[in-house]
């Protein structure tokens, strides 16, 4: 059957009024492989003429199945944004140009295979298709992609997609069923790590492998039942349950579709110069040059199986993670846009540059961005101990992190983000009231009992982790005082650049390792806005921020209880109990603090921008075009 998909949220008009800010990095565990040499990250140089034009034709697709719509809680924001209007254009869409975007860190990953890292979906993105995406206008609907159409059978455990026919790799390669799953097992894989490219994978039949014990033999035994190919041009998807999450799952821009021609040969394509050298891409952009801590850069794919698109000729990325230097590139003209909704301001930086670059920047406002924490590493002393794990959730004081780290930018600080309990019930929590109340008097009471019971009445020494990007350092420094003051913790912050961090945590993925850090203060950007993206973010084993892979049976029966229920208040009262316990603390790994804001910094002149619901999709770019 053929129906429509809306999104699980139906808040369209109340998302342009809400205004969510935080850093929205994912992280994975190596950096990627680089070529060529480092340089300054100055955008100086004067862009490509504009191109003949050329007519574009509308991408159209057969939209999925009605989704169950889930509540949600919208209360007003902290801060008020002072975003400038976008001008509407002279005329409509023009080819040409080159476009300057500033990327906030380095990419880590060309390969979305258990990628988690906003950083890198950014750049492999505009090199890859996925089957399906989210619209570029109404961003909140899932369109094809590959896919030109789709059916869902009548109980939603069966999804049949239809890919557009003559679709080409760069070198020539037919795009078809058999790339989609080499692909989707890959993700699927219970070898492999999650990430964000295999969110899906919650929802479909769990794909087996000969041994997954030891994981001596990852050779998957039952493909057909999960993913499999009916002919050249169409796929099946086999669900375990009907799930209106998992369409959403499959569209955000990590689950990309690479060629499997290349990954049965055994090319790394998390190597750049291996994306170089075959040239073997689908998406509307190729890869020209990369060079590590410095740009990429990419060219329009002439050959691109969507007629009229990209716009742009060329887009070239600048590496550009100091937030004095963003700014002076902005107010000087020398960059177009940011390449994402993240650029390492405060909410105030951004608003402060629409107004010093008399609004020809907009700071476009992303309802989705992400819930903020600090990381606490389980599997080292003194965290084994969930005394102390308490104690410390006690005695946080999220009102002055939100004050002085985001300058008041975050909403709320309920574990999962206002999609349960309400955010003004969470205010009532003991470790969520203010500390000069009588009630966060009380929390700093029993955090210090606490701390005695543990046997550490005078604290201890601990090594704090930021990366070196947006406001780690800032909020870690803020909650370094809190525990200094009332639990004794003391010891120093370390900053390291953002790869090697994301390196860093990694060391507590194996089972058998303790892993190189204490704690660590990170946010996880929200893939969809539904509360199934903050269990497979944060919660779960192999979540994106679990990187003890800390489980409990009481999270993993929530979960799955959940994800199945498919009436709007049963699933909130069962995410009220989960969040409630989470953050009773009597076992967890992440102190939650707030969900932030982020903003997508854009000039005036760039058309077709509509800000998605949240800060991981909307990055291929094909739809963006200059009015100049």
């Amino acid at each position: 059957m053929l129906s429509s998909l809306k999104p699980a949220l139906i808040v369209g008009l109340v998302i342009v009024t809400l205004m969510l800010l935080g850093v929205a990095c994912g992280g994975a565990e190596a950096p990627a492989a680089s070529t060529g040499a480092s340089a300054p990250a100055e955008a100086t140089e004067t862009p490509a003429q504009p191109a003949a034009q050329a007519t574009a034709v509308p991408h159209t697709a057969t939209p999925p199945p009605e989704a169950t719509v889930r509540p949600t809680s919208t209360p007003a924001p902290t801060i008020a944004a002072r975003t400038a209007p976008t001008p509407l254009p002279s005329s409509g869409p023009k080819h040409g140009g080159t476009v300057r975007m500033a990327a906030y860190a380095d990419t880590k990953d060309w390969d979305p295979l258990g990628s988690s890292s906003l950083s890198s979906v950014i750049s492999y993105s505009q090199l890859y298709n996925q089957l399906v995406q989210f619209d570029n206008v109404d961003t909140g609907l899932v369109v094809g992609d590959l896919a030109e159409s789709w059916e869902v059978n009548p109980d939603g455990t069966q999804y049949t997609f239809h890919l557009h026919d003559g679709v080409t790799w760069t070198d020539g390669e037919a795009l078809d069923a058999d790339d989609v799953v080499t692909s989707m097992l890959r993700y699927g894989n219970p070898c492999n790590g999650r990430g964000r490219s295999g969110l899906w994978r919650q929802y479909a039949i769990p794909v087996e492998v000969v041994n997954i014990t030891d994981k001596t033999d990852c050779t998957v035994t039952n493909a057909d039942q999960v993913v499999r190919k009916i002919d050249d041009l169409t796929v099946e998807f086999n669900l375990a349950f009907a799930s209106g999450a998992f369409i959403k799952f499959l569209a955000i821009d990590y689950a990309k579709v690479l060629p499997g021609h290349l990954l049965e040969q055994g090319i790394d394509l998390n190597q750049s110069e291996n994306i170089l050298a075959h040239g073997a891409t689908s998406g509307p952009f190729i890869l020209e040059e990369y060079q590590s801590g410095n740009h990429y850069k990419v060219n329009r794919n002439p050959d691109y199986f969507k007629d009229g698109l990209p716009y742009f000729d060329r887009i070239e990325h600048f590496i550009i993670t100091t937030p004095a230097t963003f700014i002076a590139q902005v107010e000087a003209g020398q960059v177009d846009m940011a390449n994402a909704a993240a650029n390492n301001l405060t909410a105030t930086e951004n608003y402060d540059l629409e107004t010093s670059t008399n609004s020809e920047y907009v700071a476009h406002d992303v309802f989705g961005g992400a819930t903020r924490g600090l990381m606490l590493n389980i599997k080292r002393e003194p965290f084994d101990n969930h005394l102390v794990r308490q104690a410390i959730n006690l005695a946080v004081d999220r009102q002055k992190h939100n004050a002085r780290a985001l300058h008041g930018a975050g909403r709320g600080h309920c574990p999962l983000v206002g999609l349960a309990n309400s955010l003004e019930e969470c205010e009532s929590w003991p470790g969520m009231r203010p500390k000069d109340t009588p009630g966060g008097q009380e929390d700093i009471a029993k955090a210090q009992a606490l701390m005695a019971e543990a046997g550490y009445p005078d604290g201890f020494e601990v090594q704090y982790t930021v990366r070196q990007v947006g406001t780690y350092a800032a909020e870690c420094s803020v909650i370094k005082q809190d525990l200094e003051e009332y639990l004794g913790i003391t010891g120093p912050i370390e900053t390291l650049p953002s790869a090697a961090g994301y390196a860093k945590y990694g060391t507590a993925r194996p089972p058998d390792a303790k892993g190189d850090w204490e704690m660590a203060c990170q946010a996880d950007g929200m893939t969809v806005y539904d509360v199934d993206a903050i269990y497979a973010g944060i919660f779960l084993k192999g979540a994106t921020r679990n990187y003890t892979d800390w489980e409990t049976p009481e999270v993993n029966g929530w979960f799955e209880e959940q994800k199945v229920e498919l009436d709007p208040e049963k699933r909130r009262v069962i995410n009220m109990e989960a969040e409630r316990w989470l953050h009773d603390f009597s076992n967890n790994h992440w102190v939650s603090l707030t969900l932030g804001r982020n903003f997508w910094v854009i000039h005036r002149d760039i058309k077709g921008f509509h800000a998605p619901d949240t800060v991981q999709y909307g990055f291929k770019q094909e739809h963006l075009w200059f009015d100049r």
